[in-house]
């Protein structure tokens, strides 16, 4: 069994507003319809039929699953002490994975037998995308500076820096199971290791966005 995950992410702004006040409207913020159009799947408990058959996506790879993280935000810009000062007013995560991204070989005919390891994996980035999503306005990056201009670039700037962090620790946690499991082959260990993350899991609020079948 040889598998893989790639974590893809996304940081967007759903819209921008300069010195809110009063009953101002913000723009409608992004839906999971505007998502799946671009080929993102919801988290969900995996299924063979998630891994469609491509020979040429990931030559080296029996299969492959590409979770995904995708913020999107709102911010305010207000007048501070002379200077411009933006925060982060809407804060939305969206997770799963990239279905264009996520593949098996035509070959491999044990992708039902590899499902434990690549929901184990969707488990962690799920766990991560919640926590990230259940952040406050004051955790999230804020930013000052001469001009609403100045200011919108340096807040996207920090958000970048910030989110590659957790970023790279959603993904450093992702290989330590890969390579805890041998990359899946050890079945006793993926049982063992897939539970506590489950449980995990389910100890962690769904604070991201939820997918509603029925909108669509």
């Amino acid at each position: 069994m040889n598998g893989r995950v790639l974590g893809v992410v996304g940081l967007l702004i759903f819209g921008t507003a300069t010195c809110l006040r009063g009953e101002e409207t913000l723009p409608p913020p992004p839906t999971w319809k505007d998502l799946t159009a671009q080929g993102f799947a919801p988290y969900h408990q995996l299924t063979v039929a998630d891994f469609a058959v491509d020979d040429e996506a990931h030559p080296k790879n029996a299969f492959y699953i590409a979770t995904s993280i995708q913020p999107r935000y709102h911010f305010t810009s207000k007048p501070y002490n002379g200077f411009a000062f933006a925060y982060v007013d809407r804060w939305m995560i969206f997770s799963g994975f990239n279905k264009k991204e996520t593949s098996r070989k035509s070959a491999f005919k044990e992708m039902k037998a590899a499902l434990p390891f690549a929901q184990a994996l969707l488990d962690i980035n799920e766990i991560n995308a919640r926590r990230l999503a259940a952040l406050k306005e004051g955790e999230l990056p804020s930013a000052r500076g001469k001009s609403f201009e100045e200011v919108r670039t340096e807040l996207a700037r920090k958000l970048n820096e910030f989110l590659a962090v957790k970023y790279k620790e959603n993904n450093a946690e992702m290989e330590a199971f890969a390579k805890a499991t041998k990359n899946g082959a050890d079945q006793k260990k993926v049982r063992a290791l897939a539970a506590e993350i489950a449980q995990r899991l389910k100890d962690t609020p769904a604070t991201t966005v939820p997918f509603r079948p029925a909108e669509f």
